[in-house]
């Protein structure tokens, strides 16, 4: 007996990846608006090191987040690759700065396992946990958890 498209659909998830540093990383494809390239950022005078800056997208204005600094890595540093994956939070939209965008990539949602114990706790607090696509292995990023520990 087969399963039905409404099963499999249930199953699996949808996730938009992308590069932080070297790291290959994913959101869940439904919570993300879209994906902008990096413009003029303004500056945020003494906001947190994480907030890169804001940019008005359309009339509204996104606080753009350096999601590296939140998993431990050094400060980005945009370049031509460099993309903005915007999020909604709270009726407000969110911006992750990115080294660089992936694919679209479909994983089964009984594929996912904790994060290694070799991931320091730093990176290891913000993730959902980790899976393998087309060889890969992406850390699933809990977008949740990164807003609800801005400082």
């Amino acid at each position: 007996m087969s399963r039905s498209v409404a099963e499999r659909i249930e199953e699996s998830v949808l996730l938009a990846t992308f590069y932080v540093r070297d790291a290959l990383c994913g959101l869940d494809a439904a919570g993300v608006q879209e994906v902008i390239r990096v413009g003029a950022v303004t500056q945020v005078r003494n906001g947190p090191p994480e907030v890169a800056g804001i940019v008005n997208l359309r009339g509204r204005i996104v606080t753009i987040l350096d999601i590296g600094l939140k998993l431990g890595f050094a400060k980005a540093e945009p370049g031509p690759e460099s993309r903005v994956f915007i999020i909604e939070d709270k009726g407000e939209f969110i911006g992750f700065l990115v080294d660089r965008g992936g694919e679209v990539v479909e994983v089964g949602k009984a594929d996912w396992q904790a994060p290694p114990a070799n991931v320091p706790p730093q990176q290891a607090r913000h993730l959902k946990g980790v899976c393998r696509a087309g060889g890969k292995v992406i850390a699933l990023i809990d977008a949740a958890r990164i807003l609800s520990t801005l400082d």
